[in-house]
């Protein structure tokens, strides 16, 4: 056991502490609320999954042909985009809900800006298609966020593969200001009785609802939360499959484990923009931005319960993370040598 510790590093240790602090979290919370901690709620599942989606990413980006890598992501949005468009009515497959369709599209489009950085001429062209497909995919769901969010992603994998950054900071520092603000504005819509007509008609009515019985819900255990499941229970539209999807991952977070919960939230996402920032920066600065999309994405659709989204994150980040300069590949307790 103290081998396999010795073998693990110090980023890799506090990330593994800081999940299984959520996780543990997740159960007092239910716990203090009177409720059955579960196994297979997404505060436990989503974590692991997110843990798997690093290390295969990792094996991604230092085992896989790139040939291998054009291939898989080509047969990933084929059968995304086939999926979509040989469901009939709102429940898109292959995650039954179009948002979670769209947003694993927009990894698939940064994983696709990944692959380019380290490909020739023919496979980046291939590649472009690729990300054709995805935003295929995403108009095939209709999602309006999804593409919204899919923006500044094209911008950083055009701007890395024809001016590449030299460093990751900037992206962090971007990324982290654009989540802030996206909270912010999704907390200050929450707490209004009345939308504005054109935020209603954009975000829905329902999203309306789902985030004012959220805050409500989170005013009366503002530390501890209602326990994980007491939003649907507490909300009218939490109970409906066709709605439900539709809550704010930091509203949802916050009403069922309080703002302590809410708090390590927001640690395991800068957490993920610090991962991302351990690669080298072109590859950073992609990690960077596919994990910001997916976390602002997710302030108005609760995509952090679909496992297969977390999964594709997870890719993102451990591949953009794995690929670090050689000047810090050194032995814990060695710094580099004078020159």
């Amino acid at each position: 056991m103290r081998r396999l510790l010795d073998r693990v590093g110090r980023s890799e240790r506090a990330a593994l502490a800081l999940l299984g602090l959520w996780v543990g979290w997740t159960w007092v919370s239910a716990l203090l609320a009177d409720r059955m901690p579960s196994l297979t709620s997404s505060y436990v599942l989503s974590p692991i999954v997110l843990v798997a989606g690093v290390a295969l990413g990792q094996l991604v980006a230092t085992r896989l042909r790139s040939d291998v890598v054009v291939a898989s992501l080509v047969v990933v949005t084929t059968v995304l985009f086939l999926s979509v468009i040989l469901t009939e009515g709102p429940a898109k497959r292959p995650t039954a809900y179009a948002n979670a369709n769209a947003a694993v599209a927009v990894q698939v489009i940064g994983l696709a800006g990944l692959a380019m950085l380290g490909s020739d001429r023919v496979r980046r062209v291939l590649l472009w298609l690729t990300v054709a497909g995805a935003l295929a995919v995403i108009a095939a769901n209709a999602s309006k966020a999804a593409f919204a969010v899919s923006v500044p992603l094209l911008v950083a994998i055009a701007r890395m593969l024809w001016r590449p950054a030299a460093r990751a900071g900037g992206a962090v520092l971007v990324g982290s200001l654009s989540i802030v603000l996206s909270a912010g504005a999704v907390v200050h819509l929450a707490a209004r009785d009345q939308w504005p007509p054109r935020v209603l008609q954009a975000l829905d009515p329902a999203r309306q609802s789902l985030w004012n019985d959220a805050l409500s819900l989170w005013a009366t255990h503002p530390f501890t939360g209602g326990g994980p499941g007491s939003l649907a229970e507490y909300s009218t539209l939490g109970g409906d499959p066709d709605t439900a999807s539709a809550h704010s991952s930091l509203l949802q977070v916050g009403a069922e484990t309080g703002l302590i919960g809410a708090a390590l939230f927001g640690l395991i996402v800068v957490g993920g923009l610090l991962w991302a920032a351990r690669g080298r920066a072109p590859y950073a600065v992609l990690g960077a931005a596919a994990w910001t999309a997916l976390i602002v994405h997710s302030l108005s659709d609760h995509l952090l319960e679909y496992t297969v989204v977390v999964l594709a994150a997870g890719i993102t980040l451990g591949w953009a993370g794995e690929n670090r300069s050689k000047e810090l590949d050194v032995p814990e307790g060695e710094g580099p040598v004078p020159g």
